[in-house]
């Protein structure tokens, strides 16, 4: 009798917590190894730890997630990098309120004939989409490599992307991990990887949390529930090995031992621990978006970095001793 009592009273402890949940509907992408920390959230309940019921909904690109945002179907989102700038620019409320990922991560695979970045003159090039941080990465190459009379091409979303490229339809595209050691398995060419942004002092914030100000000014409680839960799934990404991989291989659709192994590895490497929005991370978007007219750069230049992001909630998160407690 005991034993049913007890599984009654934690059926109901169950069902109050699944009443007093949050709804929250949130964007994102990627789907690569970028977006592990959500996924992780998710399969191991954190959301549901801090009182969220999350609804994620993958989206083909960050500058839609941004629209979306604006439109009132979302409150919270992944994101970073130019579309955010541009969403603050033409006077939009959507800030940066976690960092994930501080450097560019993605690479360019090409067709094996393609050698050097000389030889991407006239080639066709894929990208999620125009304004998306994958046309960011192309125009950084671009600008690093000074090549002129690439094609670009918007295939879309990644299993797209890699499609066109299979089909002969594209002669590179960008992409990240997993499916760069997939296609590099595969017999294509990393002709730029993450290293050579790195080499070349190029970096930029490309993942994090981005909010509307309207939405966190009430509700800034889901803002500190979420960026708690994102922690929660990059802490798992470095002491739960096994865990991390069988996330992502649900979630990518990528069985290979060899590539998750080498995707995990990538993951341990890129994720930060200290989410802080760093204006560091900031400046280079702003000054190359503006560089690539993909924003007015007088108005660029007259902003304050602090326009794009806010760091309050992580601030706070920090003087209650979560975050340190954490890591400990």
């Amino acid at each position: 009798m005991a034993s049913v009592i007890t599984a009654i009273l934690l059926v109901s402890a169950l069902a109050s917590t699944a009443l007093a949940a949050t709804k929250v509907s949130f964007p994102f992408t990627p789907i690569s190894a970028a977006s592990l920390p959500w996924w992780i959230a998710k399969e191991s309940r954190y959301y549901e730890k801090y009182g969220l019921d999350v609804d994620m909904i993958y989206v083909g690109a960050s500058p839609v997630i941004i629209q979306a945002m604006l439109g009132g179907q979302a409150g919270v989102g992944a994101g970073g990098g130019p579309p955010l700038v541009s969403n603050v620019l033409q006077g939009g409320d959507v800030v940066q309120v976690a960092t994930t990922v501080p450097y560019a991560i993605q690479s360019l695979i090409v067709k094996p004939e393609i050698r050097t970045p000389a030889d991407l003159v006239g080639k066709r090039i894929g990208i999620s989409r125009l304004g998306a941080i994958p046309h960011f990465t192309l125009q950084a190459i671009v600008k690093l490599h000074n090549v002129q009379g690439i094609n670009i091409v918007q295939t879309g979303t990644t299993t797209q992307a890699i499609t066109s490229l299979s089909q002969g339809l594209v002669d590179g595209i960008i992409t990240s991990a997993p499916f760069t050691f997939r296609l590099m398995k595969d017999g294509y060419r990393e002709l730029v990887s993450p290293k050579d942004f790195r080499k070349a002092g190029i970096e930029f914030l490309i993942q994090g949390l981005v909010t509307r100000k309207s939405y966190a000014g009430k509700n800034r409680e889901v803002i500190i529930a979420m960026i708690k839960a994102t922690m929660e799934g990059i802490k798992q990404i470095f002491v739960n090995e096994k865990h991390a991989k069988a996330v992502l291989a649900k979630y990518t659709r990528q069985i290979d031992p060899e590539i998750l192994d080498q995707t995990h590895k990538f993951a341990v490497d890129v994720f930060i621990k200290d989410p802080t929005v760093t204006p560091g991370s900031i400046q280079p978007i702003v000054q190359q978006s503006a560089q690539f007219n993909l924003v007015d750069a007088k108005l660029a230049g007259s902003t304050p970095l602090s326009a794009y992001y806010d760091n309050s909630y992580i601030d706070e998160i920090k003087r209650s001793g979560w975050l340190a407690e954490l890591w400990r």
